[in-house]
């Protein structure tokens, strides 16, 4: 079998940045004792690329208690689409029936509900089918006054018209509390936080994707707050974050950051309302005059902040008066590759860039000291370690993932550790690919690459079972 030389593993991550990595042969490829997927193979699986949860949510309260906003994501992949006659709208649509139900603990009635039944549209099958194409809503709901000495929460559930079957329903605990206008009260109402993806001027989206949101970046804000009569001037408000869950190192967790808020940041008698759908929510601050409404906006330093969960406490002063609130927020990689998801899994392509010795080395102890010994790993590869986000790292394990599901054989299921698996894994996508098929002959899959890396390679498939072996390397500025 052909090998590899140091060289030629040198350039081999061409087009990641540069990696200081052991240079190996390429050995018979072959199950190392590090896990393996055990995954249904198909021809070219890139659907497998849209996954995820299909339903997402989030419930705000009002600073008064007596509102909700239900935020609403929905995959097209949780529907049965039908053609449509209405071109202009889109090809195919579904019937989407959403049901939100405040409930009380130990009442078989709702305390009230609310029902919303739409038609969605796409414009091709492929979206009809899609994991990763998004439909929101926004459903507004006023509610009574609750009693503190029970327990609440809301209930959503959303059912496809077409099939009439209900989604798995999401539960979300709701406190019962209510700000009062009344001079022997704390005289302060604070709502939940929202996060948001982006804000222009008086107008705000918001991913809608439940209260997760995409590490490493900064996240806007918003907290509505509601001052009595008898609190005058600008209310003071500080914002503290403390991560309360690491999903990397369990053991690191406590204070990330501390945002103290300016007149700037505060918006009198203005609050957010919902305004249109699309991929994304979008919301408008619009005028409550008289309400002693104010909406405070803040950037959360998050660029660092490493997946996991998170409280975000905001504290209100108002003279004398004084009351805080803790929201909670996950902060995960959206889009993260499945191979990162058990580290057996994540460890094993390490083979093809390591030595043996600091495969079996990360490969060793518990699953979690595994998952901690390879973020380290990854993190000294890091080109921006100034971000939780490992560029490098996510890169790797894409092409992990492409393999698995586009090389596996019936000898090897994961595909990364296929010759044609690894040499993706390596060196990415060819520039061009050619496929022979002669009777009588070994199926022929010749890969060229014509940017830096400069290589063809030759695979033949002797078995005429999809198991294809590495059998010759040329230098293409030779061949021209």
């Amino acid at each position: 079998m052909m090998k590899l030389g140091n060289a030629l593993l040198l350039a081999s991550l061409a087009a990641l940045p540069a990696l200081a990595l052991a240079p190996h042969a390429l050995a018979q490829s072959g199950g190392h004792g590090y896990g393996s997927h055990s995954r249904m193979h198909a021809h070219d699986s890139r659907q497998y690329f849209d996954y995820g949860n299909p339903l997402m949510s989030s419930v705000l309260q009002s600073a008064d208690g007596r509102a909700l906003d239900v935020r609403l994501a929905t995959a097209s992949s949780m529907f049965s689409f039908l053609r449509s006659g209405d071109a202009a709208r889109g090809a195919y649509y579904a019937i989407r029936d959403v049901t939100v139900l405040v409930t009380e603990e130990g009442n078989a009635q709702p305390v009230i509900s609310r029902d919303r039944i739409d038609t969605i549209y796409v414009r091709t099958f492929e979206q009809s089918t899609a994991k990763n194409d998004w439909h929101t809503a926004d459903l507004h709901m006023d509610i009574p006054n609750l009693n503190p000495k029970m327990r609440y929460a809301v209930r959503i559930e959303v059912r496809d018209d077409i099939d009439h079957l209900m989604m798995a329903p999401i539960t979300t605990p709701l406190l019962a509390r209510a700000y009062t206008n009344t001079p022997d009260s704390n005289g302060i109402g604070i709502g939940d936080l929202m996060l948001i993806d982006n804000m222009s001027g008086s107008e705000a989206t918001a991913s809608a994707h439940g209260n997760t949101y995409m590490f490493s970046r900064d996240v806007i804000a918003s907290v509505p707050i509601q001052i009595a009569d008898t609190l005058h001037g600008a209310p003071s408000v500080d914002v503290r974050v403390r991560q309360i869950a690491n999903a990397i190192n369990p053991s690191d967790t406590g204070d990330r950051g501390h945002v103290m808020l300016t007149a700037a940041d505060l918006r009198k008698d203005q609050t957010f309302e919902f305004k249109s759908a699309g991929s994304t929510l979008t919301y408008a601050l619009v005028p409550q005059a008289g309400k002693g409404t104010w909406t405070a906006l803040m950037t959360i330093p998050g660029q660092k902040f490493d997946q996991g969960k998170y409280e975000i406490t905001v504290r209100v002063q108002a003279g004398a008066a004084e009351r805080e609130r803790t929201s909670t927020a996950m902060i995960v990689w959206q889009g993260m590759p499945l191979s990162l998801e058990d580290p057996a899994d994540a460890i094993e392509p390490l083979t093809h860039i390591l030595s043996k010795e600091q495969a079996t080395e990360i490969a060793s102890g518990s699953k979690q000291e595994q998952v901690q010994k390879l973020y380290a790993y990854w993190k000294t590869q890091d080109p921006t370690p100034g971000t939780a986000y490992n560029e490098r790292m996510a890169a790797f394990y894409q092409r992990v993932d492409y393999a698995d599901f586009n090389f596996a054989t019936s000898r090897l299921l994961n595909g990364v550790m296929t010759d044609r698996g690894k040499i993706y894994l390596l060196y990415g996508a060819p520039s061009n690919v050619d496929r022979t098929f002669v009777p009588g002959e070994s199926p022929v899959e010749t890969w060229t690459y014509s940017n830096n890396v400069g290589r063809i390679f030759r695979f033949e498939d002797p078995g005429h079972r999809g198991e294809y072996r590495l059998t010759n390397i040329e230098n293409l500025a030779l061949k021209q």
